[in-house]
């Protein structure tokens, strides 16, 4: 069974390490938790954790809406961004200021940590 576009299928192997780690953010790819420096934790979705994951592994690149969609995720070809903008608002909520993705006009988002603010 072919998963449908921006689904992440069980089991799907990635290229992607277990844990990633960005300004005392850390990322677990694998149970797709997130936990901050000042202790909190989330659980985030599939969708959620493969573009956090993706604009961690370039933080302080701008990466394009098409780019989130195709590359982070899984999408064949860019649809509607919007949909990469609703999960970045909820990645923002999780995060709580701990790391910031911010919007670029025009272009997509950039993940900056506290220093680079």
């Amino acid at each position: 069974m072919t998963p449908r576009p921006g689904r992440t299928p069980a089991g799907r192997p990635t290229n992607r390490p277990p844990l990633v780690s960005v300004g005392g953010v850390t990322l677990d790819t694998t149970n797709r938790r997130v936990s901050t420096p000042a202790g909190g934790e989330s659980s985030l979705t599939p969708l959620q954790a493969a573009l956090l994951a993706h604009l961690m592994s370039r933080c302080g690149r701008v990466c394009s809406r098409e780019e989130l969609m195709c590359q982070a995720l899984g999408y064949p070809a860019p649809v509607g961004t919007r949909t990469v903008d609703v999960h970045i608002a909820t990645l923002r909520n999780k995060l709580g200021g701990a790391l910031a993705i911010r919007s670029v006009r025009g272009v997509g988002y950039t993940l900056e940590t506290r220093a680079d603010r």
